[in-house]
């Protein structure tokens, strides 16, 4: 047993070896471990962190020196995931995996857009008002709850439900995550082990409501549900769901009806190491066969536009401001779905 684990550690040294053939590696390791106060509970958990810091620093350095030739559109930064394996990092971030629920009287309807309403060309929830703070969903694969609750509550931080709130009484308020964590096992979620926006709509409908933020503030682990009426901050009686695939579809719908919940699949590593651009990833699933097993992370799509040509989804994420471009990515939009973000696309219905 120590012999095999001593040749692993032998073989991860020689890797970083073999890939710092120059101080860049080291100044760059360093200055990482101080700024986001890096610390390893043994020697050999930081030889093997270094060595994946190692080989995302010089997929970077290739990525950008692409980027300056103008033959990508993205550039990658060291940023606080730089020393996870991809592995390590999907199994802990990547929280959306589709559910089903009994829907009983929760109300669905497929979206269909207004013939006769001009969708503009661009579009940003942000401009009006109605996007709340980016925040931190932590260590947990609680990424559904920051997606599913955008759109719709009063007083709440589902984004959808924020933003349903918002347009009807012009308040913008933080509604509980932690709240459909702890509470929506039974609609079919699992907490940190994942989840799905609509069972989350569903969970919000059948529960009469959800509590604000302030009320049941968000830990970022699995604990006992601990709902109180008193906090509730608004409901809803269901959920529409944008046609698979369909961009135009969902382009309207971000346009009339507010942010949209989204399924991505965030799995490869140029994801999580974005730093700004249109992100455009060929390796990417369009979730148009099996968004089941293709789509593995929950975002809200809160606008669009274009930018020297290129079309692109404005997306807010959950992994704090100091990922991607203050916590927001572009995403290629009309490249035949890229990255499925019209694969599973819904969001909560106002009473």
């Amino acid at each position: 047993m120590k012999l095999a684990l001593l040749a692993t550690v032998i073989t991860v040294i020689s890797a970083v070896n073999a890939a710092a053939s120059t101080d860049d590696v080291n100044t760059a390791w360093n200055d990482f471990k101080l700024k986001y106060g890096k610390e390893y509970r043994s020697l050999y958990e930081e030889i093997v962190s270094k060595a994946i810091f190692a080989e995302n620093f010089n997929k970077i350095v290739e990525h950008n020196s692409l980027y300056d030739q103008g033959l990508v559109k993205y550039s990658l930064a060291i940023n606080k995931f730089a020393d996870l394996s991809n592995e390590e990092f999907k199994n802990t971030f990547n929280g959306y995996k589709k559910r089903t629920s009994d829907v009983g009287d929760v109300v669905v309807v497929n979206f269909v857009p207004d013939q006769k309403t001009e969708i503009p060309d661009e579009f940003d929830w942000r401009k009006k008002g109605a996007v709340t703070p980016v925040k931190n969903q932590g260590r947990c694969g609680s990424c559904w709850t920051f997606s599913a609750l955008h759109n719709h509550f009063q007083n709440g931080e589902l984004e959808p439900l924020k933003v349903n709130i918002f347009l009807k009484t012009g308040i913008l308020a933080s509604i509980s995550e932690q709240n459909l964590v702890d509470c929506s096992f039974e609609d079919g979620n699992a907490g940190c082990d994942g989840g799905d926006m609509n069972p989350a709509f569903t969970y919000v409908h059948n529960n009469d409501g959800i509590d604000s933020e302030e009320g049941y503030p968000y830990q970022g682990r699995d604990l006992p549900c601990r709902y109180i009426t008193s906090a509730n901050v608004t409901s809803t009686k269901g959920y529409g769901n944008i046609e698979r695939g369909n961009e135009e579809h969902l382009k309207a719908a971000i346009a009339t009806v507010g942010p949209i919940a989204v399924a991505i699949d965030a799995s490869q590593s140029e994801f999580r190491l974005y730093h700004e651009g249109i992100y455009y990833n060929p390796s990417c699933s369009s979730g148009a066969i099996d968004p089941e097993n293709e789509l593995d992370h929950a975002v809200l799509a809160i606008g669009y536009g274009s930018e020297n040509g290129e079309d692109y989804w404005l997306i807010k994420n959950s992994w704090g401001t100091d990922w991607g471009d203050d916590g927001y990515i572009k995403m290629a939009r009309n490249r035949d779905n890229n990255c499925g973000v019209a694969a599973d696309a819904s969001y909560p219905l106002n009473y």
